[in-house]
C-alpha cells in the first residue's frame, strides 16, 4: 500500500511538473537550458491562443533559436567577439542598465545595442500602448556612484519621448512604432550572431516578437534571467535600499556569474 502511494505522489508531482513547465524536449534543445515556467508567462499575450508561452516557445525554437535559462547550475554563456548584444527589461531601467554597464568596457569587441524597455516601452507587442503603465522614476538612484557613468537612452526613446505624456495612440501611429522595432531591433540587418538577454516575463515577449519578425532563428539567443527587479526591491540579505551602490554590486554579481567574458578581456 505504501509503494502504491509513493508511486502515486511521484507520478502527480511529474504530471503538475509538465502542466507548468514548457520545455523543448523535441526540438534539439536541452531541456535543462530552454525552459519558461508558465508562471513566468507574460500575462497580455497569454490571453491570445496565438502569443500563448507554450505556442510561442515552439514557434522560437522550431525557426532555429536557442533559449537559455540563465539560473541554478547552468554553465556560463560565453559572449564571443563580434556579437549583437541587447539588453533588455521591463523598463529599460534597472536590470538592462545594470548589464549594460557591465558590458559597456567590451564595446569596442561587441556591438551593444542601449537597454530596451520591452514591456513598458515603445513597441505596441500587445497591440496597444505600453509606456503609461508604469513610471520611469529615476530619482534616488546611485547608479552613477556606482558605474561612473550615466545611464544609456533606452533603445528607440530618443525618438518617441515626445510621446511619454500620451495616453492613448492611433493605429497609424502603432504600426509606425511596431515596424520600427521589427526592423531595427527583432530583425536587425546584422549578420553577427545577435544575442538579447532578458528578465522574467520579458523572455515570453521576446520569443514572440523574434518569432513574427524572423523567417529564421539560426543565429538568435535569447538568454533568460528569471530574476525580478531586484534594484528597486533588493533582497532582505543585501541589507540596503533600493537603487543604492550595493544593491547594484549585488545585483551585477549575480549577473557576472552566468556571463563568460574571458573572449573579451
Amino acid at each position: 500500500m505504501k509503494t502504491r502511494i509513493a508511486v502515486f505522489l511521484l507520478v502527480s508531482i511529474f504530471l503538475v511538473n509538465i502542466n507548468t513547465i514548457y520545455s523543448c524536449e523535441t526540438c534539439g534543445k536541452k531541456p535543462s537550458t530552454a525552459i519558461i515556467r508558465a508562471d513566468e508567462a507574460d500575462p497580455d499575450l497569454e490571453q491570445n491562443p496565438e502569443a500563448s508561452l507554450k505556442k510561442v516557445m515552439t514557434e522560437y525554437l522550431a525557426k532555429g533559436g536557442t533559449l537559455i535559462r540563465l539560473d541554478g547550475y547552468t554553465e556560463p554563456f560565453q559572449i564571443r567577439l563580434g556579437d549583437t548584444i541587447f539588453p533588455a527589461c521591463s523598463g529599460g531601467q534597472n536590470r538592462s542598465q545594470t548589464l549594460w554597464a557591465i558590458l559597456k568596457p567590451y564595446s569596442d569587441k561587441i556591438n551593444l545595442m542601449p537597454p530596451h524597455a520591452t514591456r513598458y516601452g515603445f513597441d505596441p507587442y500587445n497591440g496597444q500602448i505600453n509606456w503609461h503603465r508604469k513610471k520611469h522614476n529615476k530619482k534616488n538612484d546611485e547608479y552613477i556612484q556606482w558605474a561612473h557613468f550615466p545611464k544609456s537612452t533606452k533603445f528607440g526613446w530618443e525618438l518617441f519621448d515626445d510621446l511619454l505624456s500620451k495616453t492613448e495612440a492611433s493605429e497609424e501611429e502603432l504600426k509606425m512604432l511596431s515596424e520600427y522595432y521589427d526592423n531595427n531591433y527583432y530583425n536587425p540587418s546584422y549578420s553577427s550572431r545577435r544575442v538579447y538577454i532578458t528578465f522574467a516575463q520579458n523572455a515570453h515577449i521576446h520569443l514572440y516578437r523574434l518569432s513574427q519578425t524572423n523567417p529564421s532563428l539560426e543565429n538568435v539567443v535569447v538568454l533568460f534571467f528569471p530574476l525580478p527587479d531586484l534594484l528597486r526591491k533588493p533582497l532582505p540579505e543585501w541589507n540596503t535600499y533600493p537603487s543604492s551602490v550595493k544593491t547594484y554590486e549585488e545585483f551585477s554579481t549575480l549577473l557576472r556569474k552566468y556571463l563568460d567574458l574571458a573572449q573579451l578581456q
